[in-house]
């Protein structure tokens, strides 16, 4: 359910959007929603409806009203959504399905946060939510201006804060056109004026920024006859004598406190939680055993909740997982520890979190229970203040850990109050126990053997059936399971027969999609749904009926990403579906037409890299990562599928470069050429990217051959596209290596020889801009200027910037080549922020240290030394620092050199120790300071 007030007024339910004809249905639904949970009183809500001018029929026609929205909300498959509740109404919704509730939460949240990159967050997504004027289409009345104006000036006041984080996160460049374009609209707003000054001093425009104080005082005397106020006078003062408390005060470092997600529902104490939290305290290992469904994950988010380590509480989500030798690489992915080196990631880990005192809770490790087990072990053993807590069906036999088995709820309570929170939860102010219904729910969750998945599932039934009715038909269906002679289902074939009874209340389309859906690892989407499992039993028109029912009853769980809804098993519902796939002969049927869906997202993704997509294309597949990896691996390990995952690997080029998951990707792309031997476009593809991949890293002696091996097949097969790519990598190689001469011309070969195809991506670029930085090392500065202006051009035609950013780095280097420090710098900034959209860590490294030599030279070596400490840090999760390549460290070392002059080498070695302990998050807001 949405309700939307920060712009035309909707209310969307299950069945659509419910049809609000009059200004006085919308006008209800806007007070009520304002006020979610809460009784709103008759006389509120009349005088919404007509201020002081209330007619005599006013009650009546309210009633009138009401009445016919609560018949629209019930067909738009919203149930009792309005109820009475003396003395008035009450909306039965949860907050955060009202835009004008979220928008007010986020904000204040935002206000409470000491962090501002959290705030500048919150803040953007708060905005967001507004599509236009508030209560616009609400009935005109004293109700409805002030709120509206209320609402309109909270707006403002985000947009205000919105700017306020930007200024401490060093955006001021970006800050100084959008406050601007503010004070326009907004002229007596003093803070903005604050703002647009301090934004173009620190841009270095400090004329402007006096400029900008007259124009406000201007504005102030002319239109109100008033000076500006205190703040602004001083400002004044401040820009006129260069007050150094004008500048942007470094920060420190705030560390990521981990990504444990916020608790959706009530969490149901139960007997173990203290000696859980006790056995974690004293213990560095601390493993939940018990059968699925029985808790473990609830307990032990909830206990790590209340753990506060230093350097945060991590969860990692095994279950979606399918390669075995992932499990470091979905550690170091939960924990945002980027390495593009060719290190194995175990040995990244160790080192990233050898002086870490931080939480891990490892959750569903039973299906890589060996690989998690080293894992641990290797951990514990290197950091000495890392704590693990894991989540299995059996112990990880680590030494040293504390095994806990999880036993199901007692009865009658805490089981009882579990069904209670939950069946209230399906439709809320419905149900509580009371003298008439305790027995009835009380056997209910002991016939259930206190299994808490068992009882959420039992207690959605209430909907439609009482506690009595509902344990008249599950003692019914156990009967049926077990032919009549149960007198006590063992603990696994309860939460199966509370399967199998929700299964057989599923329509058989519902059914169908339970089953098929188990194929997804993760999330999916309602388009792979219908691609993936559709067939004549299951049409894709009917998809989103049975996604709905199954929403509804459940079993799959509704998420949203970047405004899109995806869908989830639980890992205990996808297994039960997996047994009912398996059960008949379509799994392999499922398996392939899943690996064909998203070898085709691949596909997409691959063509989206070079348009104004790219952005949106590397969430879209992080989101997908778990189904493209279990894709890959279901072509890896299937028999006659290994080409299939050639391609899809080869195809996954720029999510691998793109995205900086240079590791994962040779893991798959080394995996597919050792499967795949005869010669193969697919396979000569799959070759240059590898190659690609090992140049990035600084391996450079993996990389003859392997486009060796490339261009002899392509050779063969006559497969130019793949040649020409080859030479692209072997001419970048070579530039890597300081081979100047051979660099240039395979780089111009390959630049002829694409425009010959007609090719045109971002590779196609990054051949142009090697070759600029090649001929710019030879001192060929005009040259490199044109060729990267070129190439910029070519990217902003066509909406690309991964490829564009580094075209911007070669012109930064060219300028200070010049010796326009000013416009280096500005460009060297914008590269770096869009290296920073992608996390490419190779692209933020280069502009970092051409940033630190831009600092020096402008009189800054403190600030220099830091970067290059930085830099540093980011080079070790990248490779060999600057290549290896002379010609690529002569402005580092050039940079080193004018900052030991100016700070000594004792001064020198502390700044650069200081940028040394940032994160990149830290490195890359220092650099734009």
């Amino acid at each position: 359910m949405i309700i939307r007030l920060l712009g035309p007024l909707e209310l969307t339910g299950p069945n659509g959007a419910v049809q609000l004809s009059s200004a006085g249905q919308r006008t209800l639904v806007a007070r009520l929603a304002l006020n979610p949970g809460e009784t709103v009183p008759r006389s509120a809500l009349v005088d919404a409806l007509w201020s002081d001018e209330a007619p005599a029929t006013a009650t009546k026609t309210l009633h009138s009203l009401l009445a016919r929205l609560r018949g629209q909300i019930r067909d738009a498959g919203l149930g009792e959504l309005i109820t009475t509740r003396e003395p008035g109404y009450v909306l039965n919704a949860p907050a955060d399905t009202v835009d004008a509730a979220r928008f007010e939460a986020l904000v204040a949240a935002a206000r409470h946060s000491d962090e501002p990159l959290k705030s500048a967050k919150m803040l953007r997504e708060a905005l967001s939510l507004w599509t236009g004027d508030p209560l616009a289409d609400c009935r005109p009345g004293e109700w409805t201006r002030q709120e509206s104006a209320r609402l309109t000036d909270l707006r403002m006041d985000a947009t205000e804060e919105l700017m306020e984080c930007s200024l401490a996160l060093g955006e001021h460049a970006a800050v100084a056109p959008l406050v601007n374009a503010l004070v326009e609209q907004h002229p007596f707003r003093e803070r903005l004026w604050e703002q647009l000054m301090i934004a173009l001093y620190r841009c270095g425009r400090q004329a402007e920024s006096l400029g900008a104080f007259h124009r406000a005082r201007g504005v102030l005397v002319d239109e109100l006859g008033i000076e500006p106020g205190p703040r602004l006078r001083d400002l004044e003062q401040a820009v006129l004598t260069a007050d150094p408390r004008l500048d942007l005060p470094e920060r420190t470092p705030v560390p990521v406190r981990g990504n444990l997600p916020a608790d959706r529902s009530s969490f149901v104490d139960r007997p173990e939680t203290d000696h859980v939290a006790d056995l974690i305290r004293r213990h560095r290992l601390v493993t939940l055993i018990g059968v699925g469904g029985v808790g473990k994950t609830r307990l032990a988010l909830h206990v790590a909740r209340g753990e506060q380590p230093p350097d945060g509480v991590w969860l990692v989500e095994l279950a979606a997982l399918r390669d075995r030798a992932l499990v470091p690489h979905a550690v170091a992915e939960a924990m945002g520890v980027v390495d593009q080196t060719g290190r194995g990631q175990l040995s990244v880990l160790t080192e990233f979190l050898a002086a870490k005192d931080a939480l891990l809770v490892l959750d569903n490790c039973e299906h890589v229970v060996d690989h998690c087990a080293v894992l641990v072990d290797t951990l514990l053993r290197v950091a000495p203040n890392l704590r693990v807590i894991a989540t299995s069906r059996r112990a990880l036999r680590v030494y040293g850990e504390q095994v806990m088995s999880i036993a199901p709820l007692s009865v009658p309570y805490p089981a009882a109050t579990l069904f209670a929170q939950r069946a209230d939860a399906a439709i809320p102010g419905s149900f509580v126990i009371t003298a008439a219904n305790e027995q009835a729910v009380t056997d209910l969750c002991r016939r259930l053997d206190g299994i808490p998945l068992a009882i959420e599932m039992a207690a959605l039934r209430v909907r439609a059936l009482t506690p009595a009715q509902l344990l008249e038909r599950l003692d019914d269906r156990f009967r049926v399971l077990t032919d009549g002679g149960r007198t006590a289902l063992p603990q696994h074939q309860t939460l199966l027969a509370t399967m199998e009874w929700s299964y057989d209340l599923c329509s058989p389309r519902e059914q169908l999609l339970w089953a098929r859906a188990s194929v997804f690892a993760g999330s999916f989407d309602l388009a792979a749904a219908e691609s993936v499992c559709s067939d004549d039993a299951l049409t894709a028109d009917f998809m989103f009926d049975a996604v709905d029912g199954l929403v509804d009853k459940s079993v799959l769980q509704r998420e949203e990403h970047a405004g899109v809804a995806r869908y989830r098993l639980l890992e205990t519902m996808r297994q039960f579906g997996q047994t009912r796939l398996r059960a008949g002969d379509d799994e392999p049927r499922l398996k392939r037409r899943h690996r064909d869906w998203y070898a085709g997202v691949a596909v997409q993704g691959e063509r989206a890299w070079f348009t104004p997509r790219q952005v949106a294309t590397v969430a879209a597949m992080s989101t997908e990562r778990g189904n493209l990896r279990a894709a890959l691996e279901y072509s890896l390990t299937t028999p006659g599928e290994a080409e299939a995952g050639l391609r899809l690997a080869a195809a996954l080029w720029f999510y691998w470069v793109g995205c900086g998951r240079f590791a994962e990707g040779r893991h798959w792309l080394n995996w597919a050429l050792s499967l795949e031997t005869e010669p193969s476009r697919a396979r000569c593809k799959t070759l240059w990217v590898n190659g690609y991949l090992a140049t990035l890293q600084g391996n450079t002696s993996a990389v003859p051959a392997l486009l060796e091996a490339c261009r002899a097949e392509a050779l063969v097969l006559g497969d130019e596209d793949a040649d020409v790519f080859a030479t692209y990598v072997q001419g970048a190689a070579a530039v890597f290596d300081d081979d100047l001469p051979l660099g240039a011309t395979l780089l111009a070969e390959a630049d002829r020889r694409h425009a010959e195809l007609g090719h045109m991506d971002s590779n196609v670029v990054m051949a142009r801009v090697a070759l600029a930085i090649t001929v710019a090392f030879g001192g060929e500065l005009d040259r490199a200027a044109d060729i990267c202006t070129k190439a910029r051009a070519v990217c902003e035609e066509h909406g690309e910037l991964w490829a564009r950013a580094f075209a911007l780095y070669v012109l930064a280097f060219v300028a200070m080549g010049r010796g326009d420090v000013v416009e280096a710098r500005e460009l060297a900034l914008t590269s770096l922020r869009i290296k920073e959209k992608f996390n490419d860590l190779l692209g933020i490294a280069v502009s970092v240290e051409l940033l630190a030599l831009i600092s020096v030279i402008t009189g800054s070596a403190s600030h220099a030394a830091m970067l290059l400490g930085g830099a540093d840090r980011v080079w070790q999760s990248v490779g060999l620092p600057l290549f290896g390549s002379a010609n690529f460290a002569a402005s580092h070392d050039q940079c080193v050199a004018l900052c030991r002059q100016a700070l000594g080498p004792e001064g020198y070695d502390e700044h650069f120790a200081r940028g040394a302990a940032m994160t990149v998050t830290s490195v890359v807001a220092a650099a734009q300071s």
